[in-house]
């Protein structure tokens, strides 16, 4: 085979200054991953908090950016009665009934599964893939870059202990955003996180699983499911938060298996397992409960 660079490629051959710059290149790519991954995180955490309005003006103070649209739900900081009734009449028997609740149950696995891969980003470490199974069991991968460090054992142990909660967290922030927004910022939400989970897919499941939870936001979104819109996401923070409350309780049943995050954090930060799980079912479980509470219509009168 003739070398790179000889008469007849019409290329010079790489040079080390090349290599540097794909190296620049590479690093630079990997550094705006790690500053979004701490945006979604910040945002996050400021919609929980119930700082959302405060940031929504940050926002529109921004040359350029304009006025952020408010939410349809303007009057009232609950989803309307119908909406309201309506969706978490759905999102409960979703949560419970089969095989509805096995669809559910992908959602939150993918949801938990993405948890991992976005604090890991923040971290530091380079997301690699995503995996989803057909039992609702999953796996994330990431490589970390450079030597470890004694920082590096509580960076693992964030990471493994953001899965559980991460469902919890997103339909807490889902109700607020709901309240603050109206439900097509919600679903646009799920339709990115469905299109992250696709470009991390490392299966077709997984695809397909991302794919189907992006194409129902999108759905949700036409113009022809626009008057039930708010109801389809009071259904699905509703649905979500109900099944992994349910899940994360049986999950106390069970023996702790070896690969299990609670485990992970344990063993990292040498604290009993079973106290780490029970940590994460009670975050878990208070965000989830605050989520319906902001989700409960108003009635009247």
């Amino acid at each position: 085979m003739r070398p790179p660079g000889r008469r007849g490629t019409g290329h010079a051959p790489a040079g080390p200054s090349s290599k540097v710059g794909r190296i620049d290149d590479t690093a630079r790519m990997w550094m705006i991953v790690r500053v979004a991954a701490v945006l979604v995180i910040l945002v996050l955490g400021v919609l929980i908090a119930g700082w959302g309005e405060g940031l929504l003006g940050v926002v529109d103070s921004v040359p350029g950016l304009g006025n952020v649209p408010g939410s349809q739900l303007a009057g009232d900081d609950r989803p309307a009665t119908v909406a309201g009734i309506a969706g978490l009449v759905v999102g409960v028997l979703a949560a419970v009934l089969r095989p509805v609740a096995r669809g559910v149950g992908q959602v939150v696995t993918l949801l938990h599964e993405l948890g991992h891969t976005v604090v890991a980003a923040a971290l530091g470490a380079r997301p690699a893939g995503i995996v989803l199974r057909h039992d609702a069991s999953g796996h994330a991968t990431a490589r970390w870059v450079g030597r470890p460090t004694w920082t590096r054992r509580f960076s693992l142990a964030l990471v493994a202990f953001a899965g559980l909660p991460a469902a919890a967290v997103v339909t807490a922030a889902g109700a607020q955003l709901l309240r603050l927004l109206g439900p097509d910022a919600v679903l646009w939400s799920f339709a990115v996180a469905g299109g992250l989970v696709a470009l991390l897919a490392r299966s077709v499941w997984s695809l397909l699983v991302a794919a189907w939870l992006a194409g129902v936001a999108l759905a949700a979104l036409s113009e022809v499911a626009a008057p039930w819109a708010a109801a389809v996401v009071v259904a699905l923070l509703t649905s979500v938060a109900v099944k992994t409350t349910v899940d994360n309780l049986r999950r106390l049943r069970w023996p702790i298996q070896e690969g299990d995050d609670a485990r992970a954090v344990g063993r990292r930060l040498r604290l009993p397992a079973r106290f780490v799980q029970w940590l994460q079912v009670v975050v878990a479980a208070v965000l989830s409960g605050w989520a319906v509470w902001l989700l409960l219509p108003t009635f009247p009168g």
